[in-house]
């Protein structure tokens, strides 16, 4: 069963208070098995921003002395601004408390910058490699999460996805989710 936006985002406020990164894991992979069923930009963001902070919450790095209360503190509260503008279903507003999430993780990660890509862009590419495993096109996939095909392709080839991917949808099972989304 999918989740509205509204419980998505208390969700994802429980376990960034409890700094629970397993939780985090669990609402990134329901929100891309929805956006492989039905795209939505806010549910497609959603699981960027679940991937992207349980990275963050999995890296003691992240958490110098007093340097990360205060983005801590701001995706508290952008997600509080969220599940309210989901309830009332302002998703204009919705989109920009998302994106000022993204902002301040990606200012979060440009403190630490060990990697090529950062956490965002990683994660972009993995939601990508994984919506194609999942037997979205190649160019669907790509436009979903903003990224190339080519790198995409690279992804999917170098995590092996296709081969760690669990859940395999047959025709019977697409055909019974698309019955639900049209009911």
């Amino acid at each position: 069963m999918a989740l509205s936006l509204s419980e998505t985002s208390v969700l994802l406020l429980q376990a960034l208070s409890n700094r629970d990164v397993r939780a985090m894991r669990k609402i990134n992979d329901r929100c891309l098995s929805e956006t492989a069923v039905k795209f939505s930009k806010h549910t497609y963001l959603f699981a960027l921003i679940a991937y992207a902070l349980s990275k963050i919450l999995s890296k003691p790095r992240y958490f110098p002395p007093g340097k990360a209360d205060k983005a801590f503190a701001d995706l508290h509260t952008l997600l509080l601004r969220c599940e309210k503008s989901a309830a009332s279903a302002d998703y204009a507003a919705l989109l920009a408390h998302q994106d000022k999430m993204l902002s301040t993780i990606k200012r979060l990660d440009e403190r630490d910058r060990r990697f090529v890509k950062g956490i965002l862009q990683k994660g972009r590419l993995k939601i990508a490699s994984t919506l194609y495993a999942q037997g979205l096109s190649l160019g669907s996939a790509a436009e979903m999460a903003d990224c190339d095909k080519r790198e995409v392709l690279l992804y999917a080839g170098q995590t092996t996805m296709f081969d760690r991917l669990k859940e395999k949808r047959g025709m019977r099972q697409r055909m019974k989710d698309l019955r639900e989304i049209f009911s």
